[in-house]
């Protein structure tokens, strides 16, 4: 019961996570992009808060219940592949947005950048922010795949 119910929140989880970093990827970013480099620093400091608020909540939420999971699909001695998978996933995102893509934003909104300055580290972010998404596809996939494992 309580392996079947990880294994639902944490395909839960991963999900919505994924679903607002591919938003974050095919609606901000293009936007971000389109607009000149001192506009998309206003506009970042101005909403970034918000869309952190939302996020980081939901990466912390997805990596701890996927590793619990994990922790309790390999306690009962179940095949826990898919759900370590989904929790090393899930934790790679976590640690991307931790060590790689807050800083950058830190950078965006405290930082006088040059409009160059800003144009480069928007793409070095984005770069990074697919891997981001692609871990959290791969999470999600994961998590489902444990969810659908008849002894969860």
């Amino acid at each position: 019961m309580v392996a079947r119910f990880l294994a639902l929140l944490s395909a839960v989880l991963a999900g919505l996570l994924t679903g607002g970093m591919i938003l974050i990827d095919v609606v901000l970013l293009p936007f971000w992009r389109t607009v000149p480099p001192e506009q998309f620093r206003t506009w970042f400091a101005a909403h970034s808060d918000r869309i952190r608020t939302l996020m980081i909540p939901l990466g912390a939420g997805a990596a701890a219940a996927n590793a619990a999971s994990a922790v309790v699909h390999t306690a009962k001695g179940n095949r826990a592949g898919a759900a370590s998978v989904a929790a090393a996933a899930a934790a790679g995102v976590v640690a991307i947005t931790i060590t790689v893509n807050e800083p950058m934003n830190h950078r965006f909104t405290a930082e006088q950048l040059t409009d160059a300055e800003t144009a480069n580290l928007l793409e070095r972010w984005a770069r990074w922010h697919r891997l981001r998404v692609a871990l959290g596809v791969l999470a999600t996939l994961g998590a489902v795949s444990a969810l659908m494992d008849k002894k969860s």
